[in-house]
């Protein structure tokens, strides 16, 4: 059996040389992709990586950006307007018909960051590229990608898709949103 040194896209290399705790993260990840768990849903990797790394992941985006917590509602028109609160009804009655919308294109599992001081500054999302960009036999293919960036150069946002999310760990990536004015 070819080991892999002949695809052409290997994938990183090893640090050489390498240190005793590579070695031990090694050894213990080739030990869980060759055990049997008792629940098959974790012999998929990727759930025990973002079970294991997920709040050092989630942790190194607040320390990154300087938020503090999370809104009690994930409603982007804070963001926007910079209101104290949602201006959306829960039940969709009586909304602000001048408000912006209480979310982009594509939301799913999103989250309204708050600053140190309690003020709207982030808005991110975790979302499954299935769910943004679908192609089905019968269907027009949708790509939800346009209609986030063109939501986002409407409401003059900036957007910053990382590679990495802690939501789902391998299944999702991370979707951020902010004003320009944040980071410069």
């Amino acid at each position: 059996m070819d080991n892999g040194t002949n695809y052409s896209t290997p994938g990183p290399n090893e640090p050489i040389p390498s240190w005793p705790e590579y070695e031990q993260l090694r050894e213990a990840i080739q030990n869980y992709l060759n055990h049997d768990p008792d629940d098959p849903k974790w012999s998929d990797i990727w759930r025990a990586l973002g079970a294991i790394m997920g709040e050092y992941q989630r942790d190194r985006f607040l320390d990154a950006h300087g938020l503090d917590r999370p809104a009690e509602t994930p409603c982007i028109a804070r963001l926007i307007d910079g209101c104290d609160e949602c201006p959306h009804n829960a039940v969709g009655e009586d909304d602000d018909p001048n408000a912006p919308p209480h979310a982009p294109p594509g939301k799913d599992h999103a989250t309204l960051w708050l600053d140190e001081d309690g003020e709207p500054a982030v808005y991110s999302m975790h979302v499954y590229s299935g769910n943004i960009e679908r192609l089905h036999a019968h269907d027009e293919p949708t790509n939800l990608w346009f209609d986030l960036f063109e939501f986002a150069r409407h409401y003059g946002l900036e957007v910053t898709v990382h590679p990495v999310s802690w939501y789902n760990l391998g299944s999702t990536i991370q979707i951020s949103l902010y004003p320009p004015e944040r980071y410069r």
